[in-house]
Parts: C-alpha cells; sequence; structure tokens
C-alpha cells in the first residue's frame, strides 16, 4: 500500500510539472511522506485538518521537536 501510493504521488507530481526532486525535511528530520499522509487521513482529510488548525497535531505525529514555532506552517507546506 505505502509503496504503490509512493508511485502514485511521484506521476502525480510530475504530470503537474512539479516533481518531487528531493524528500522536504521538517526540522532536521527526512519527513516520511506516506506517514505524513496517513497522519492527516487520520485527523479527517487536508480540509478537515485545515480548518480545525490541526497542522501541530499532524507534526507532533511525525515526531517532530516540541520547542518548534513553526511546525505546524512549516507542515501544512510540505505537505501541499
Amino acid at each position: 500500500e505505502e509503496e504503490a501510493f509512493l508511485v502514485s504521488l511521484y506521476k502525480f507530481m510530475k504530470e503537474r510539472h512539479t516533481p518531487i526532486e528531493r524528500i522536504p525535511h521538517l526540522g532536521f528530520k527526512q519527513i516520511n511522506l506516506w506517514k505524513i499522509y496517513k497522519a492527516v487521513e487520520k485527523l479527517g482529510a487536508y480540509e478537515l485538518v485545515t480548518g480545525r488548525r490541526l497542522w501541530k497535531n499532524v507534526y507532533d505525529e511525525l515526531g517532530g521537536s516540541p520547542g518548534s514555532t513553526s511546525a505546524a506552517t512549516c507542515t501544512r507546506c510540505h505537505y501541499e
């Protein structure tokens, strides 16, 4: 399931002319694209996470540093 997701994601991003050339980092950790997708899905998908301002929860789910003040914004930007 994870591998199929990643293949589909890379294909989608390439088709819209925004290919993923390197995996983004959050703090000093590489983001696991499957984990961030599943974390957002678990909280109700993008619209709900954004509407309820749950991006910090997604960041926490990914094991982010608790002291980061821009965690929510950075997490959302990387997801988008």
